[in-house]
């Protein structure tokens, strides 16, 4: 169907239609069909990245792999639940942040610059 377009926009082109004509073929043939999404993989890394603003080095590079960061998000809601800490009134959710990795967010989740310790902060999903 990409084929059909294509020449009618030739013949547009060519001067053969007007516009108005060319617009009516398109209506015609219809929206063009959309590649299917790649599926996407699973994420395997959490990575933690601080770094000294004034020198622009490292200071902390953590990589963990999402099987160990799933098990400690699922135990880290019940650990806190039991220590009295409510998470989801601090507005954290672990079990969306769990769920959101599990189901293939990749990316920067967090990018913090703290001014008065000079310092950035990254985690990324990979």
């Amino acid at each position: 169907m990409e084929e059909e377009r294509v020449r009618v926009l030739n013949m547009v082109k060519e001067g053969k239609i007007t516009v108005e004509e060319a617009m009516k073929i398109l209506e015609a043939l219809g929206t063009p069909e959309e590649e299917p999404e790649a599926p996407q993989s699973k994420a395997r890394w959490l990575r933690v990245r601080i770094t000294d603003l004034k020198t622009n080095k490292p200071k902390v590079s953590v990589n963990l792999p999402i099987g160990l960061v799933d098990w400690a998000l699922r135990t880290g809601t019940k650990v806190a639940s039991f220590g009295g800490v409510d998470l989801n009134g601090m507005g954290v959710n672990l079990e969306e942040l769990r769920s959101a990795i599990n189901y293939g967010l990749k990316g920067k989740i967090i990018d913090v610059v703290d001014e008065e310790e000079q310092t950035h902060i990254e985690v990324l999903v990979e």
